[in-house]
């Protein structure tokens, strides 16, 4: 990934996104249902460290709207899992959780956060 679209998704988690109309509006416990639906990708200490942290949680749910927003289309089912047909993944490597989806035969990563020390 460039810097560039790092520096882009950045900019895009600091400036939160109000849904209008009738697109669904997801709380810190979705996003801890959707890290849930993900926990066999990653280590019980990395989930515990993701679900525990509001601040997480609400940058993950703030990812989401944009990847939808990306997409033009709803990505996270009605019992609040991301879309199967996506193949989420999660990466651990150095210090560093990231979050993706295959679109068009390449991944893009949508989330990536950095881990206390020592932790993968």
């Amino acid at each position: 990934m460039s810097e560039l679209d790092r520096f882009k998704r950045l900019a895009k988690s600091l400036i939160p996104r109000f849904p209008k109309g009738n697109e669904r509006n997801y709380s810190l416990e979705d996003a801890q249902m959707m890290l849930n639906d993900l926990g066999m990708q990653m280590s019980p200490a990395v989930l515990a460290y993701l679900i525990d942290s509001d601040e997480i949680l609400d940058d993950f749910v703030n990812s989401i709207y944009h990847l939808e927003t990306k997409l033009k289309k709803r990505i996270i089912t009605d019992d609040t899992r991301i879309d199967p047909e996506l193949d989420p993944k999660v990466y651990v490597v150095d210090g560093t959780v990231a979050f993706t989806i295959v679109r068009r035969g390449g991944e893009l990563i949508f989330a990536e956060y950095e881990l206390p020390k020592g932790m993968e």
